[in-house]
């Protein structure tokens, strides 16, 4: 019986050659077209890794955290759909930082970056401010402090220190470039935005013995909520900033300063502050062994649930009708089932379809 059946699909070949060479051709072009439509264009969207977290546009405030690996990126969205960005990350990470600004203002029909926050000018907070110039459009700058190199050479009346990198030199130079307006961050700096303000709380004095603690603290209040952004701030600043503004720290969101470093989040400053959620910008298995395992514990002893771009990758914090959301990146992992099934299919339905018998 095998014989007689296998000598039936031979004689079938044979008699229809051109329907079975059409049959196979037509199946390749089917499945070959299926794939490249899937993969070359993002397959309906089903396999494109997500670079932005999105969210409804129905939010009325959204702060971003984003992954730039060891160092800091913050993105805030206003009511308004202006935006501001603190700190542009490493220049390694300037692809990942360009990719994910792109992605975000495409969905939100953003054109530009409205105001861009320089906090300190540590390489891990300004390193990816070149790019940044080169790729989007900048209304206004906070810098920091500090003069660079190029800048104590044509001004030499100023009483700023001078940051001797060549990170902190191309990134000013970067901003003179693009004609960007700069103002130095200060205390006092205060401006509202589709409703939400924002204040510049630090720094407070002039100068400081350390570059960290130059960095731009800044509150962002909407409604009942508010977040507060700590930069790479340590204690001496933190001290300050309790002596001065005491409950007005009072936060819903803080994005923890330095990385989760021991140098800052003291007990005085946490029992004041009260976050809901603590946000720490880091890299996975980082030399610094950062967070620290003292301020995780007095962050969750304070009652904050702590969220980490080493574990969760790139996320957001929205606000919505005075309710706190949080958004994390979706993943997609290949699901071949769903490939198969429709190549199945596909050739089920070529080699189902009857053709006039071919008379070779």
């Amino acid at each position: 019986m095998k014989v007689k059946s296998i000598e039936k699909k031979i004689n079938y070949f044979k008699n229809n050659k051109i329907q079975v060479l059409f049959r196979l051709a037509l199946s390749q072009v089917v499945i070959l077209g299926f794939l490249v439509v899937f993969f070359l264009c993002d397959g309906i969207l089903y396999f494109k890794p997500q670079v932005a977290v999105t969210s409804s546009h129905a939010n009325e405030l959204e702060v971003h955290f984003i992954d730039v690996g060891q160092g800091d990126a913050s993105l805030i969205k206003f009511p308004n759909n202006k935006i501001m960005l603190i700190d542009t990350g490493e220049s390694s990470q300037s692809d990942k930082l360009i990719d994910y600004l792109d992605e975000f203002m495409s969905l939100n029909n953003i054109e530009k970056i409205d105001y861009l926050v320089l906090t300190h000018p540590d390489a891990d907070h300004v390193g990816g401010t070149k790019e940044l110039t080169l790729n989007f459009d900048i209304e206004l700058a906070f810098r920091p402090k500090y003069l660079s190199v190029s800048e104590s050479m044509m001004d030499d009346s100023s009483t700023y220190k001078v940051f001797e990198t060549a990170t902190y030199e191309e990134t000013i130079s970067s901003l003179y470039e693009s004609q960007i307006e700069m103002k130095y961050s200060q205390s006092g700096i205060t401006f509202e935005e589709g409703g939400a303000t924002v204040e510049f709380l630090s720094p407070i004095e002039d100068t400081y013995s350390s570059s960290n603690n130059y960095s731009a603290v800044i509150k962002i209040s909407y409604e009942q909520k508010s977040f507060l952004f700590m930069g790479d701030a340590e204690n001496e600043v933190e001290t300050q900033l309790v002596e001065k503004y005491e409950n007005l720290l009072d936060v819903d969101v803080l994005k923890v300063s330095h990385h989760g470093s021991d140098t800052a989040s003291s007990d005085k400053f946490l029992k004041i502050v009260t976050p809901t959620y603590a946000c720490i910008s880091v890299a996975k298995e980082n030399k610094y062994d950062l967070p620290s395992r003292s301020v995780i514990e007095r962050l969750v002893d304070c009652g904050s649930e702590v969220i980490t771009t080493s574990e969760n990758g790139s996320f957001a914090i929205a606000l919505d009708e005075n309710r706190l959301s949080i958004h994390f990146l979706k993943t997609s992992s290949v699901d071949f089932s769903i490939i198969l099934a429709v190549c199945g299919v596909a050739i089920i339905l070529i080699w189902g379809i009857k053709l006039p018998k071919s008379n070779s």
